[in-house]
């Protein structure tokens, strides 16, 4: 998998005080969310480590088909929620830039900008979505590939995807700010290649 185990781990920590969402599907996906996140690995890429750091947290992994929401009151059964990342907003295949500007939010949130070269957007998200993204993780023996810039839906967030993980994160707009990311409509904020 290509998500740094610590930074996956300290996420799922933050979640588990409001509720961390563990799931896994028939064909043995692990499912694990928090509330502007989430992610989706084969469970034969899940690091040891990362396997550990959930069963300390939720003292389980769900049954095939099920997931829950575990908390420190316990673990309660979900029904009806989705056991994997949904590709199907992505299909589009719509492609952001990872800019080398970040902002710092009202409660210290580092957030980094990431823009459309097409339409000039910008679209802000937490920084820890970019440095968890580590390609040196990647089992490269078992097949998997690396993954690249991430794809985008504006209402949906970001999506980074190979053939064996998938993590999306939202979008998130800090009203500090809002003035800034205003005056940088249009403005091409992605870094330069330098001339060969």
């Amino acid at each position: 998998m290509f998500l740094k185990p610590g930074t996956l781990n300290a996420l799922m920590k933050k979640a588990y005080k409001s509720g961390l969402a563990v799931g896994r599907t028939e064909d043995d996906w692990l499912y694990i969310a928090g509330a502007y996140w989430e992610v989706s690995i084969k469970r034969e890429f899940v690091t040891k480590k990362t396997l550990g750091d959930i069963i300390s947290l939720t003292g389980e992994l769900p049954d095939p088909g099920t997931r829950f929401l575990a908390t420190k009151e316990g673990n309660q059964i979900e029904m009806e929620l989705p056991l994997k990342v949904n590709e199907e907003p992505f299909k589009e295949k719509n492609i952001l830039t990872i800019t080398d500007v970040l902002l710092v939010g009202t409660q210290g949130t580092v957030q980094r900008l990431l823009q459309d070269e097409q339409t000039g957007r910008i679209y802000p998200v937490n920084n820890v979505f970019v440095g968890i993204i580590d390609n040196a993780m990647i089992d490269r023996d078992k097949g998997e590939y690396e993954v690249q810039d991430p794809f985008f839906n504006p209402f949906h967030g970001i999506l980074w995807a190979n053939n064996v993980c998938k993590l999306r994160a939202q979008f998130r707009t800090d009203e500090k700010n809002y003035k800034v990311l205003e005056s940088l409509k249009g403005i091409d904020i992605t870094p330069e290649v330098p001339e060969e």
